[in-house]
């Protein structure tokens, strides 16, 4: 019995568009079901939330300082800072 050699798989066109829809189907399926809050943080998501973040947070349960200056968190120096409000303009 003479050997048999063995067949080379190759790529198919038919094979390519079966492997992509595939792909869709579960990335479509995934999307479907994974809830809102469990997605990964985009680019822009992350750039929203640095525009919510202020370097000086209003603390509310301080008293105004001399003069009516308002208590501020400094995000930076991680200090209480009292401040007027025209000190906040930049």
């Amino acid at each position: 019995m003479p050997p048999v050699p063995n067949k080379i798989d190759s790529m198919s066109v038919a094979g390519i568009g079966n492997a992509a829809a595939g792909t869709l189907a579960a990335d479509a399926l995934k999307s479907i079901f994974t809830d809102r809050y469990n997605k990964p943080a985009t680019k822009g998501d992350l750039i929203a939330l640095g525009n919510k973040i202020q370097r000086f947070q209003l603390v509310k349960n301080l008293a105004p300082g001399i003069g009516g200056a308002l208590p501020y968190f400094d995000m930076e120096t991680k200090n209480i800072v009292y401040r007027n409000h025209n000190d906040l303009i930049p």
